[in-house]
């Protein structure tokens, strides 16, 4: 038996569930304090009203926090050093940060072809790194190959200001130079922040003697203990609940899309046969490109709280909000205030949603009919730009890789999918949204509280990928930048599968979490020739374990 809470930190309400099996036994909303994320989750927390806090299995939270740290531009600032070689321009990228360039450079296969220039190093303005960069990212085009001169230049630099904070690319692992860059730049970016929300978290969880383990949702849909996530992969964990959520309502072979309405904006995602879509591409945050593994999920400005105006070619959906619905107290007239005025939906006041839509009009044309074909004009808005986005993603998400093998899986999937409705607009435009799509449209069990759901049921996600160069005699792992000498034969075969193996446990170990039923990729093996003979080969395998969730509801 397992008893689970999830925790969703949104913008506007935070959303709590807790969940002994598949059961739902209590859920709570509470109002996020900004500024005070940890006393919103302790606030939600205690809205659950658990009896004994001693049988909690593990607690799962979906945050916004570097999120918007990285929107708002609330990180300080990061001194960027590049041994970017030869070969493209590196300021031909539009690169959204400064940077500096250093000598030094590897090849492709990790040989190194130029020294680093220690003279160099010296006219670095050192003091001016200790007064204003206490965090310094250092990457180089193939130190994900090599990483000696990122250390020698750590090292370097650790001996002048010994308590500069450092990131070093290859520690991410992938070969994409750009995104790599910009990827050790944001994380080093919000490690503050993130360690501090971290810090007060557990503090105030300890204060209460809650035994049970922390963890976080990442924006690939997995989750990892607290303490061990890098604070970049949180980002987007929002719309990843929302796409669990989903899963825990249908069945395992089943596909769907899954359209969650918030306050200000919509989240789309997409799910095959029961697997949420990954995106082939890292995520893209603000101008920041970046290595983090996401799924392919997208969101638009269209929300419950979004700000309606009225002009001469009639009605605008604003792209922001401004407070809550005019029936919920707000200064401003909102789709929620249509849904309500039409008894779409049930909370909030009527009256207050009248006299919201009523002063988009003259007084003398406030008749119930025309405040009945307002408030239907409105919501028609709102389903159109929810159904043109998910028209448009349709067509993009076909030519992810991901969905072009399921395709090949499966060729006799039916592709219209049903499309699942959650979060709090939800209840007022599921037959709306349905008669535009043409398509089945579900409305999601507790649709106001989905993502902590999908918070709630999440599983760790694990990924360790190989490269192994046996000439080289180097191996490294994409997912930690981990590189070592590789001692075994020049064309292994079993031996490499152990091998992948021991690091997969040991990686697991590190993450404080248990892997089974890894999903293992065949290995791929390149023979490296020269003069007609096969001297060694390039080896790539990995072991997955995918986003998923670990039970359903049952209500």
């Amino acid at each position: 038996m397992f008893n689970r809470i999830g925790i969703d930190v949104g913008g506007t309400y935070t959303d709590a569930v807790y969940i002994t099996n598949d059961q739902i036994q209590h859920t709570a909303k509470v109002p996020t304090q900004s500024k005070n994320l940890v006393e919103t989750l302790m606030n939600a927390f205690d809205n659950l009203k658990i009896q004994d806090e001693q049988e909690i299995s593990q607690i799962t939270v979906s945050t916004t926090l570097v999120t918007n740290a990285i929107l708002q531009n609330r990180i300080p600032p990061v001194k960027l050093f590049l041994f970017s070689g030869n070969g493209m321009k590196v300021d031909a990228l539009p690169w959204p940060v400064t940077y500096t360039e250093l000598r030094g450079e590897m090849d492709y296969r990790g040989r190194e072809i130029t020294s680093p220039n220690e003279e160099e190093w010296q006219k670095l303005n050192l003091a001016d790194l200790e007064d204003d960069y206490s965090h310094v990212a250092i990457v180089g085009k193939f130190s994900h190959r090599n990483s000696l001169h990122e250390n020698l230049l750590a090292a370097y630099l650790k001996e002048h200001n010994p308590s500069i904070r450092m990131a070093l690319g290859h520690e991410w692992g992938q070969s994409n130079f750009y995104r790599r860059s910009l990827t050790t730049y944001l994380n080093l970016g919000v490690s503050d922040l993130y360690q501090q929300f971290v810090q007060q978290l557990q503090a105030a969880v300890k204060a209460r003697n809650i035994q049970a383990p922390i963890f976080i949702l990442k924006a690939d849909g997995g989750s990892l203990p607290l303490a061990k996530i890098r604070p970049i992969d949180s980002i987007y964990s929002g719309p990843a609940a929302s796409v669990l959520a989903a899963l825990t309502q249908t069945s395992p072979d089943e596909s769907s899309i899954i359209v969650d309405i918030g306050g200000t904006t919509t989240d789309i995602g997409l799910a095959l046969s029961g697997v949420p879509l990954l995106s082939a591409k890292g995520a893209r945050i603000g101008e920041f490109s970046t290595l983090v593994r996401s799924l392919a999920v997208r969101s638009i400005p269209v929300g419950g709280d979004s700000v309606v105006r009225l002009n001469d070619q009639g009605v605008v959906l604003e792209n922001y909000r401004l407070g809550s619905a005019y029936c919920l107290g707000g200064g401003n007239p909102t789709p929620t205030d249509a849904m309500r005025y039409l008894q779409l939906i049930d909370y909030g006041d009527l009256g207050l949603a009248e006299e919201g839509l009523g002063s988009l009009l003259p007084s003398e044309q406030r008749t119930p009919e025309t405040l009945e074909k307002l408030a239907l004009d409105i919501i028609n808005i709102v389903v159109e730009k929810i159904a043109r986005a998910v028209d448009s993603l349709q067509r993009e998400w076909q030519e992810e890789p991901a969905y072009k093998v399921w395709e090949v899986l499966h060729p006799q999937e039916n592709k219209t999918f049903k499309t699942i409705v959650s979060g709090g607009g939800a209840r007022g435009i599921t037959t709306a949204l349905g008669n535009r799509l043409k398509t089945p449209v579900q409305l999601g069990a507790f649709p106001e509280v989905s993502n902590a759901l999908g918070a709630a049921l999440s599983k760790p996600t694990f990924d360790c990928t190989l490269h192994l160069d046996t000439y080289m005699k180097q191996y490294r792992v994409e997912e930690t930048g981990e590189q070592g000498k590789w001692t075994g034969a020049l064309r292994p075969h079993r031996e490499v599968a152990g091998f992948i193996e021991a690091l997969a446990q040991q990686q697991a170990a590190d993450y404080g979490i248990e892997v089974q039923d890894m999903e293992k990729e065949p290995f791929d093996f390149f023979p490296i020739v020269q003069n007609y003979q096969t001297v060694g080969q390039i080896v790539r395998g990995a072991v997955h374990v995918r986003p998923g969730v670990i039970g359903r509801v049952q209500g």
